[in-house]
């Protein structure tokens, strides 16, 4: 152990990045106190004394070049910089709070969306510090990003672009998914150019109850002939349906292609309702077509936190669906990564968590819906907190590692 002006002179002359790092964990550790401490340098005895110290100026004053200009300032700590630090800070608290950091690494997000390439910097700190290895970015349309504005192009092709420069930026870690408008005459040959380009998957947003309207039907023309060349090339389709509006459309696309390798994010909208007929229609569906997944996604914000609290009355239900299925379910959060004031990577850190807990724990809790929350759900204990699922490790693995990679056909 340091005696303690051993340990103020050994932070004193770490770098400034490691000091800052040091002072942040023990004002989680040990309160405000410490942190005064290490803020400071060290005492003038420490340091040789007063006369020492301008004896020393003197001398790095007479070593400068006087005909060198000296390069303008430049801030140590820059927004990426700040960024990361910050998602460290909301590692450090919860391994506080919760005594350990999770042994699970290598996680797969298998269901996002990204505005900006810039916007990753808030996002991928944090995902890291939550031990997720890759996220599947999906390309979108304005209204998807903003909640308004057009559905189809050219934005759709936009996105994709943005999410194909952040994969050559962050090789590895970003999964990139294009998508079409079914409406689109040069849909087909328009996918294959995708895909040509380094399009590792498709999203389809036809069974979205605000994209009906100007996606669907299911068996729009043309359509026939994507699904058909899905089924040839097993391209990996993340295709939201709402199942308690287009069970019907849905089941007669999928009997007809059955192979085709489909991925239905938000367990197929039928949280809502979880004693509904939708659930077992979708039971049956999957239990006939083994290839047929299904994400664990419910949306950001106020929806996250609103369909938690809504399984919490079913969570028997939900379990059993895990373990019957549990080679047939993937994780992911949809945040949406934008560049909203809120969304940083503290916000990311709370969002992903949530979601990890509502699968791992048996009781947590979350900021997201503290009492001093915006979210907030009134009636609820102002501490956040939410019953699980407390699913076994055995399939945590599948869910959130195994079926994600086997889907996503990576090597």
């Amino acid at each position: 152990m340091f005696a303690p002006a051993q340990g103020v002179a050994y932070a004193a002359a770490m770098p400034p990045r490691s000091r800052a790092r040091l002072a942040l964990f023990l004002l989680l550790v040990c309160g405000a106190p410490l942190l005064l401490t290490l803020s400071c340098r060290p005492p003038a005895e420490e340091s040789g004394g007063k006369g020492k110290k301008q004896k020393k100026a003197k001398e790095d004053q007479d070593e400068d070049d006087p005909k060198v200009k000296p390069p303008p300032a430049r801030p140590i700590e820059t927004e990426r910089v700040v960024r990361a630090l910050e998602a460290e800070v909301a590692a450090l608290k919860r391994q506080v709070a919760t005594g350990a950091a999770s042994a699970r690494t290598g996680l797969i997000n298998a269901h996002e969306h990204l505005y900006e390439l810039k916007h990753l910097e808030r996002y991928l700190p944090a995902a890291r510090q939550a031990g997720i290895g890759a996220t599947v970015f999906v390309a979108s349309p304005k209204f998807t990003i903003m909640g308004s504005g057009d559905k189809g192009e050219p934005m759709m092709s936009d996105n994709f672009a943005t999410i194909l420069e952040a994969k050559k930026q962050y090789p590895g870690e970003v999964i990139p998914f294009c998508t079409i408008d079914p409406h689109d005459d040069d849909k087909l040959e328009r996918l294959k150019r995708h895909v040509a380009a380094g399009c590792m998957g498709l999203k389809l947003y036809s069974g979205h109850s605000n994209f009906y309207k100007d996606h669907g039907p299911f068996d729009a023309p043309g359509m026939d002939e994507v699904y058909r060349y899905l089924e040839e090339t097993q391209l990996p389709v993340n295709w939201h349906v709402n199942l308690a509006k287009y069970m019907n459309e849905f089941t007669a696309v999928i009997e007809k292609h059955p192979t085709m390798n489909v991925m239905v994010p938000h367990y197929g909208v039928v949280f809502w309702n979880p004693k509904g007929p939708a659930l077992e229609q979708l039971k049956a569906l999957m239990r006939t077509h083994k290839n047929l997944l299904v994400d664990t996604s419910l949306g950001t914000r106020e929806i996250l936190l609103n369909g938690m609290a809504t399984m919490e009355p079913a969570l028997a239900d939900f379990r059993a669906f895990f373990v019957e299925f549990q080679d047939q379910i993937v994780w992911g959060t949809d945040s949406v990564v934008t560049g909203n004031e809120e969304k940083t990577p503290g916000w990311y850190a709370k969002v992903i968590w949530a979601t990890r807990d509502q699968l791992e724990k048996d009781v947590f809790t979350t900021e997201l819906a503290a009492g001093y929350s915006k979210y907030y759900q009134k009636g609820r204990d102002g501490e956040g907190r939410y019953q699980g699922l407390a699913l076994p490790p055995e399939i945590l693995q599948k869910v959130q590692i195994d079926n994600a990679r086997r889907w996503l056909k990576l090597k």
